[in-house]
C-alpha cells in the first residue's frame, strides 16, 4: 500500500526538480544569448554533463520495459551493452573529431554545410523530431502504468502533470537546469533500481534460491545465426549498435557534447558516460529474471495466472509486494521512475526548442536580437510539452511492451537516420540525392516489416516457461490490477501450457502444434532488435548506388569529412610529442589547448 510517507518523497522528488529549473532560471537571468541557454556557454564540467547524458536516453523504456523483457524472454537482451560499448566508442573518436569543431547549436546544420544545401538538412530535421516527439510521449505512457499500479493516478493525470511539470522548469531554466536535474534524477533512479534487486532477492532466499527458480531465465547463451530469435547475442550484439549509435548523433546527445569546453573533453565525456550506461541497463535487465524467481518462490507467476495483464506493470506491480512493510521504498522507485521520466522529456523538450529555433526560425530571421530568440524559444518549449501530451494519449492505446513499442517503430527510422550520418563522415562519394532517397527507401522498407509483422497472422513468440500458480490466490484481491489496453494485444498473451514446452524461435498456433510459415511470415517474423539494423544497411547500399549515378559534389567542405590520418593518427603522435615538450617546458595555456584540440 502507497503510504504517507511514500507520497512525501514521490512528491519530493518533483518539487527538487521545479526548484533546480527555478534556481537557474534566477541564476542565468543576466545571461539570455542562446548560446547560454541551449549550450551553458559550452563551459560546462565533463562529470555531470556525461551523467545528464546517461539518464536522458534512460527513461520507463528502462525502469519498467527491459525488466519485462527480462521476466518474460531472459537475460538475453543484456547483449545490449555491447552495443552501446561499440556504439559510444565510435561516437567518441569518429563523431566528436569532426562535430565538435564545426560549433554547431543545431546538429542538423551540419547537412548545410557538408551539401552546400538545405534539402537533408529539413529531411533529417522532419524525421528528427518525429523521433523526438514519439520517445518523449512512450517515456510518459510508460510512467502512466506504473502511477496507475501503485499510486492510483489515472493515466491523463500522469500525463498532465509530468508534461507540464517538465515543459515549466524546461523553459525557464534552459540547458544547465536540465543537465543539474538529471544528475539529481540519476542518483535516485539508480537508488529505485537497486533496492527492487536487491530486496527481491533477499526476499527469495538469496541468489541461490533466485537461481533454482530462474535459472532457465538466466541462460544467455544462444550464439544461433537465427533473425528471428527474438534475443540472442548476434541479434542484440550487433542488431543495436545503429540503434545506439543514432542516439549519440540526436540534437540532445550533441546539445551535451558542445556544452563542454573542448573536443578532447567532448571524447572523454563518452567514455565516462559508458560504464554508467551499461551498469544501469544490467541492472534493469537482470531485475526481470530476479522478479520471476520472487513470484515463482510464492507460488505465483503472476504474467502466467493473469494478475498482471499487462508487461509494463509488473515491477510496480512487485514494488507493491515487496516494499508493503517499508514505508518510503515504494516511494523511492515511483521516484526513480519519476526521475528517468523527467529527464528524458526535459533533454528532448530543449533540444526540439534548440532545432526549431536554429533551424527554422533563425534560418527566417537571421536579425532577431538575441533576448527575443531566448524568449522565443521558452515559449517553444511549451508548446511542444503540449504536443507531446497530444501524442502521449494516443500512444497509451497501443498494447505490448513499451520497450518493444518504441524500438520496433524507432527502427523504422533511427537506423537510416544513423546511415545517412555515417555515410555523410565517411563517404567524400556521397551526395544529396543519393542519401535522400536512400534515407527515404530504407524507412520504407524497414516500416513494411513493422506493419507486416504485426497485422499478418502471426502468433506472438513465446515466452519462456511459465513459473507455478498454484498459490495465486494470495493475490486474489488485486487481479487485473491494470487491465490490458486491448483484447488482441499481440504482445502480451499470457504463455499458454502448450508454449510451456516450445523451444525459443519456432512458430506456433493457438493449439500449440507447429505449422510451416511462408517464405513471407518467416521474413515477417524478424526480430524487432533488428529493424535498425536493416534500415541502416538498405539505406546504406540504396544511397552509395544512386551517388554513384549523380553527379559527384564539387566544393565538398574539408570539416565535414572524417579522416583517421588527420582525426586519429597525427593527433596522437603530435599530442604525445606535445605532451613530451610539456615535461620540458610548462608554457602551453588551457586555452591554446582548446584551440589546438
Amino acid at each position: 500500500m502507497f503510504g504517507i510517507v511514500d507520497f512525501i518523497i514521490f512528491f519530493l522528488t518533483i518539487f527538487v526538480s521545479f526548484c533546480i529549473g527555478l534556481f537557474f532560471a534566477v541564476w542565468e537571468r543576466n545571461r539570455n544569448t542562446t548560446v547560454d541557454y541551449f549550450l551553458a556557454g559550452r563551459k560546462s564540467s565533463t562529470l555531470p554533463v556525461a551523467l545528464s547524458f546517461v539518464v536522458s536516453f534512460q527513461s520507463s523504456l528502462l525502469v519498467l520495459g527491459f525488466p519485462a523483457e527480462g521476466y518474460a524472454y531472459g537475460v538475453g537482451i543484456a547483449y545490449y551493452a555491447v552495443g552501446i560499448f561499440i556504439a559510444y566508442s565510435v561516437a567518441a573518436v569518429v563523431i566528436v573529431p569532426v562535430f565538435y569543431p564545426l560549433k554547431l547549436l543545431s546538429v542538423y546544420e551540419y547537412f548545410n554545410l557538408r551539401y552546400g544545401n538545405n534539402i537533408l538538412r529539413y529531411l533529417t530535421l522532419a524525421f528528427g523530431m518525429v523521433y523526438t516527439i514519439f520517445y518523449m510521449a512512450t517515456v510518459t505512457v510508460g510512467t502512466c502504468v506504473a502511477l496507475q499500479v501503485v499510486m492510483g493516478i489515472p493515466p491523463w493525470g500522469t500525463i498532465l502533470l509530468y508534461t507540464m511539470v517538465t515543459a515549466v522548469y524546461t523553459s525557464i531554466g534552459g540547458i544547465k537546469a536540465v543537465i543539474w536535474t538529471d544528475v539529481f534524477q540519476l542518483i535516485i533512479m539508480l537508488a529505485g533500481m537497486i533496492a527492487v534487486l536487491v530486496k527481491s532477492t533477499i526476499d527469495t532466499g538469496g541468489s541461490e534460491s533466485v537461481m533454482k527458480y530462474a535459472k532457465e531465465r538466466f541462460d544467455a547463451t544462444d550464439f544461433r545465426f537465427d533473425p528471428t530469435i527474438r534475443y540472442q547475442f548476434w541479434n542484440v550484439s550487433v542488431g543495436t549498435i545503429s540503434a545506439v549509435l543514432y542516439m549519440t548523433l540526436t540534437q540532445p546527445a550533441m546539445q551535451r557534447v558542445y556544452c563542454v569546453s573542448s573536443a578532447k573533453q567532448a571524447s572523454i565525456l563518452y567514455f565516462v558516460a559508458t560504464p554508467f550506461y551499461i551498469l544501469l541497463t544490467l541492472i534493469a535487465v537482470f531485475e526481470g529474471p530476479v522478479l520471476f524467481g520472487y513470484f515463482s518462490g510464492k507460488g505465483c507467476d503472476v504474467l502466467e495466472a493473469g494478475i498482471i495483464n499487462n508487461m509494463n506493470a509488473i515491477v510496480p506491480f512487485a514494488v507493491l509486494d515487496l516494499f508493503r512493510n517499508q514505508p518510503g521504498l515504494a516511494g523511492l522507485f515511483t521516484a526513480s521512475l519519476s526521475s528517468a521520466a523527467f529527464s528524458t522529456l526535459s533533454s528532448c523538450l530543449s533540444s526540439l526548442s534548440a532545432v526549431t529555433y536554429e533551424d527554422i526560425i533563425k534560418v527566417n530571421f537571421p536579425q532577431m536580437k538575441p533576448l527575443k530568440a531566448t524568449r522565443i524559444s521558452k515559449t517553444i518549449v511549451l508548446l511542444y510539452g503540449i504536443l507531446s501530451m497530444v501524442i502521449s494519449f494516443a500512444i497509451l492505446h497501443i498494447p505490448g511492451s513499451i520497450s518493444v513499442i518504441f524500438n520496433s517503430f524507432m527502427g523504422c527510422m533511427d537506423g537510416p537516420l544513423c546511415a545517412i550520418f555515417l555515410m555523410s563522415l565517411l563517404c567524400r562519394r556521397a551526395t544529396t540525392k543519393g542519401m535522400s532517397i536512400g534515407l527515404i527507401l530504407g524507412c520504407a522498407l524497414v516500416f513494411w516489416i513493422n506493419v507486416g509483422g504485426n497485422f499478418t497472422k502471426l502468433d506472438p513468440y513465446p515466452y519462456l516457461p511459465p513459473g507455478p500458480t498454484d498459490q495465486c490466490h494470495i493475490y486474489q484481491n488485486k487481479l487485473a490490477v491494470y487491465p490490458s489496453t486491448s483484447n488482441n494485444d499481440v504482445f502480451n498473451t499470457s504463455i499458454t501450457s502448450q508454449l510451456a514446452t516450445m523451444t525459443r524461435g519456432e512458430v506456433t498456433t493457438t493449439t500449440g502444434t507447429l505449422r510451416n510459415p511462408s517464405s513471407l511470415q518467416k521474413f515477417y517474423s524478424i526480430s524487432y532488435i533488428l529493424y535498425s539494423l536493416i534500415g541502416f544497411l538498405s539505406t546504406t547500399f540504396i544511397g552509395y548506388a544512386i551517388s554513384l549515378c549523380t553527379e559527384k559534389q564539387a566544393d565538398l567542405d574539408e570539416r565535414c569529412i572524417f579522416s583517421f590520418k588527420k582525426h586519429v593518427m597525427d593527433k596522437f603522435f603530435v599530442s604525445k610529442k606535445n605532451s613530451g615538450a610539456h615535461l620540458q617546458c610548462d608554457t602551453a595555456t588551457s586555452e591554446e589547448e582548446s584551440k589546438f584540440l
